[in-house]
C-alpha cells in the first residue's frame, strides 16, 4: 500500500502543531529549504520524535564529495529519505550510495514545475518522458532506492524499467486543489492508480480548516 507524506511547507509553530496533532498516524514528514535551512534539529528532531518517518527533500545536486558530505549529514540526522538529483552525474550517486547507511537515496529525475517548453529552452532535445526515462535508469543502475517523478511519468516508469524501486510522486491535489506552480500534476487517484509508492502532498491539508481530518479522509482513500 501506498505511504502518504505531508510537505511541511509552512512555518515552524504551524509545523509543529501539525506533527504533534497526527502522532500515531502511518505517515512521513517532508521537510524543504524553507524549515530546514531556518530550523534544523528543531524540526527534524520533532519529527522523529514523535514516531514518524523523515523525508528531508535537500535536492543535493553538487561536486560528488559535497553531495555525499550531504547524505552523510542527512543520515547523522535520523533521515529516512534524502532526495538528490539525478543529473548531479555517475560519481555523485556512486559517492551518495557508499555512506548512505540505512537513508533511502530518492534520485529526482525532472522537477513537476517543469515541462515540454522548459525542456526545450535548456537544451534538452529529447522528449519529456525520454528524458525521466534515461535519468532514471542511471538511478536504479548506481542502487538508488527511489525515483522523484511527477504521477504522469510512474506507469511508463515501472513498466519500461521492471525493477523494483520506490515511486515517489509530488504535485498530488485533491479534487478543485489548484496546481498553482506545479505543471505535472495529478490527483490522489490517478497517482495511485499509476502506481506510486509515496504520495506527497503539503498544500491540501496545510490549508484545510482541519488539518487532521482532511490526513484520515486522505488515508481511507489510500487504503
Amino acid at each position: 500500500m501506498a505511504k502518504l507524506c505531508i510537505a511541511l511547507d509552512t512555518n515552524l509553530p504551524k509545523a509543529t502543531e501539525l506533527v504533534d496533532a497526527l502522532r500515531g498516524y502511518p505517515l512521513v514528514f517532508k521537510v524543504g529549504y524553507k524549515l530546514f535551512i531556518g530550523y534544523h534539529r528543531a524540526i527534524t528532531d520533532r519529527i522523529k520524535e514523535r514516531g514518524f518517518e523523515l523525508f528531508l527533500d535537500l535536492k543535493l545536486h553538487d561536486i560528488p564529495n559535497t553531495v555525499r558530505e550531504g547524505v552523510l549529514c542527512a543520515k547523522d540526522l535520523g533521515a529516512d529519505y534524502v532526495t538528490v538529483h539525478i543529473s548531479a552525474g555517475r560519481e555523485a550517486l556512486r559517492q551518495a550510495v557508499e555512506v548512505r547507511g540505512r537513508t533511502k537515496l530518492l534520485g529526482v529525475s525532472l522537477l513537476t514545475s517543469l515541462g515540454e517548453e522548459d525542456l526545450a529552452e535548456l537544451g534538452l532535445c529529447r522528449g519529456k518522458d525520454e528524458h525521466i526515462l534515461r535519468l532514471a535508469k542511471l538511478a536504479l543502475e548506481m542502487g538508488l532506492e527511489g525515483i522523484v517523478c511527477s504521477g504522469q511519468e510512474v506507469r511508463l516508469l515501472k513498466e519500461e524499467l521492471q525493477k523494483n524501486f520506490l515511486a515517489v510522486v509530488p504535485g498530488v491535489r485533491l479534487e478543485g486543489d489548484p496546481s498553482e506552480d506545479q505543471k505535472r500534476v495529478v490527483s490522489l487517484e490517478e497517482a495511485l492508480q499509476a502506481g506510486a509508492d509515496l504520495v506527497v502532498m503539503g498544500r491540501s491539508v496545510l490549508r484545510a480548516e482541519n488539518p487532521v481530518k482532511k490526513v484520515e479522509d486522505i488515508l481511507l482513500k489510500i487504503a
